[in-house]
């Protein structure tokens, strides 16, 4: 059965709260009831000792050993003590029989005798003070509080003096404060559950509302925000949902520029394809134009292959099942491979390339493939974007202090603006949507790029001055033998990028 944070919290708090309240009391009550009979013990102790005191200044010697209590004149002292007390006092000798008392008692104590047991306790004593609570052996009806104390003469013991309080004035005390304890139990806990209520609800509420916003980040909406207040763990994880629901909203942007993007490159070719194909076979394109048209054909399928490459790519990446194979291979040498792949359309926009003349060989262990797909596909977006008559140079350098080869890719032409220069390396994403100037890709080359530096333990950078340059800098660590080589990381994977069409040896 569902049962919400909020019940489960709510009801657990509540509990400890009830439970410690409970522990609360009886150890009040526990407290209160030693702190009542020590008061009423202490009490009883001193007055039992002065009524042995007085009994003893009242006693005559009558012969040797033998000691006479003179009752008569110890009787309005015991009656005046025993009426500002409350309680029942006694005298009796050392055989326990009654010799004087208050008239409280006086009904009770004529005639009797305290029981051997009791006699037996009081010498076990050897003159302590004797405190029961009890009935002392049956001569009271009711539990009393009672206390025994000698009667001392010239160090000889020659009675005791017994004084009695009700033990019933405990459960009333006890009463009283257990009607105080709940009364202000109740006050207070009324308070601490209206407190906890609130509590538990303002905890509770950002959590509902970050299920409500996952319900609907999973429906693909993603304008939901979560308020975000204070700065503890839940307004932390708040915001990082709001984070992460700006990246999703941006990345499903880019997925429906991308599904478009690839919806209408497939249409296109597939419709010219279609379209030669079927002039071909019905004899409306003539014989001696078929050659033209077949090899118009082949280039869209050629593209077509290209795009689904790129799609395949991806697929690797977001799997994680690309393996790095490093091998010893001169870097200037692809780099120049691969700027022979754009021989035409560097002559068609008159492009001059320079600093490659100036590069020396340089040999780097790393993975030949996909290194030679990092320079095509830098190379290509150079050539694709530098202006007219403009501009591109290499550079390659060497830094040994540093262990590592650097590869500046540089050309003249609009640039990048600033906005965009943090989203260049982001799956998807196209920089020049407004001008157009990339019409076949999808905005996965420099992601996949990035992405392949960084399987090399290496770095990429972009600088650009819109309007003046654009500059794409990578390096990589120089060459070490195979088995030193670093570990693959496994996230993220890459292979060829879009659009890549590089010759090799």
């Amino acid at each position: 059965m569902f049962k919400s944070i909020f019940a489960k919290y709510f009801s657990v708090i509540s509990l400890i709260i009830v439970v410690s309240f409970a522990a609360l009391g009886g150890m009040q009550m526990l407290f209160s009831t030693r702190y009542w009979v020590s008061e009423k013990r202490s009490l009883l102790e001193e007055n039992a000792r002065n009524v042995a005191l007085s009994a003893a200044e009242n006693t005559t010697q009558v012969d040797d050993g033998n000691y006479l209590i003179k009752t008569n004149e110890l009787s309005n002292f015991i009656n005046i003590l025993s009426d500002s007390i409350g309680s029942a006092v006694f005298l009796t000798n050392t055989d326990g029989e009654a010799l004087l008392y208050s008239a409280n008692s006086a009904e009770l104590m004529r005639g009797r005798q305290l029981s051997a047991g009791v006699m037996e306790t009081l010498r076990k004593q050897k003159g302590q003070e004797y405190f029961t609570v009890g009935t002392l052996d049956d001569l009271y009806a009711e539990r009393q509080y009672t206390v025994g104390v000698s009667v001392v003469k010239n160090g000889q013991i020659i009675g005791y003096v017994f004084v009695s309080a009700p033990a019933e004035g405990l459960s009333f005390y006890l009463t009283n404060n257990l009607q105080m304890f709940f009364l202000s139990a109740l006050g207070v806990l009324t308070l601490a559950f209206i407190a906890l209520y609130a509590m538990t609800f303002r905890l509770v509420r950002p959590l509902r509302q970050m299920a409500a916003a996952t319900r609907s980040f999973a429906v693909g909406d993603f304008s939901y925000r979560i308020p975000v207040s204070g700065r503890d763990e839940v307004a932390e994880l708040a915001a990082a949902l709001n984070s992460m629901a700006v990246s999703l909203s941006s990345v499903e942007g880019m997925r429906r520029d991308f599904v478009a993007n690839v919806s209408h490159e497939l249409k296109t070719p597939m419709t010219t394809i279609a379209g030669f194909i079927d002039g071909i076979l019905d004899g409306t394109i003539p014989t001696e134009k078929r050659d033209h048209y077949l090899k118009i054909v082949s280039d869209e399928v050629k593209r077509l292959s290209r795009l689904v490459k790129t799609m395949l790519d991806l697929s690797r990446i977001d799997s994680g099942k690309l393996k790095v194979t490093p091998v010893n291979f001169d870097l200037t040498e692809v780099i120049g491979t691969a700027l022979l792949s754009f021989e035409q359309r560097i002559e068609k926009k008159q492009i001059r390339i320079t600093g490659l003349e100036d590069c020396p060989r340089r040999e780097v262990m790393a993975d030949y493939d996909l290194i030679g797909q990092v320079c095509y596909n830098l190379l290509d977006n150079a050539v694709k974007f530098t202006n007219e008559g403009g501009e591109i140079t290499v550079r390659i350098e060497h830094v040994p202090a540093d262990g590592r080869t650097t590869v500046s890719i540089r050309n003249t032409g609009a640039g990048i603006p600033a906005v965009e220069m943090p989203h260049v390396f982001e799956r998807f994403y196209k920089s020049d949507k407004s001008r157009s100037l990339d019409k076949n890709g999808v905005g996965l080359g420099l992601y996949i790029v990035k992405t392949v530096i960084s399987l090399h333990h290496g770095e990429i950078v972009v600088r650009s001055v819109a309007g003046e340059y654009c500059e794409f800098s990578f390096w990589l660590p120089d060459a070490v033998p195979p088995a030193e080589f670093p570990p693959t990381e496994k996230p993220p994977k890459t292979i060829k990028p879009a659009g890549t069409k590089r010759r090799t040896k």
